[in-house]
């Protein structure tokens, strides 16, 4: 007896749920003024209009690998001259 009683909590919550689902709200359906709901739709435009092109995942591995080897380069020649101004 005592294990249907979940089971029986889980049903009512869940049919509870579904009628809570179906329920008409007129205060969300009649906010559209007569001129919006009259209105055309925009016009549609082209993905590469809307969305900026982004560069080949090549090209961008190859430019960044080239900034990170810079990088490490003027880190190097910073640490040499480190070294010998302390020696």
């Amino acid at each position: 007896m005592t294990r249907s009683l979940p089971l029986i909590l889980l049903c009512a919550s869940l049919g509870f749920a579904a009628l809570a689902g179906c329920s008409n709200s007129p205060e969300l359906n009649n906010q559209l003024t007569p001129d919006l709901r009259n209105a055309d739709y925009p016009p549609l435009l082209p993905i590469k209009d809307l969305a900026p092109l982004l560069p080949a995942p090549e090209t961008e591995s190859t430019q960044l690998e080239e900034n990170l080897n810079a990088r490490s380069n003027n880190l190097q020649r910073r640490a040499e001259a480190l070294r010998r101004a302390t020696n």
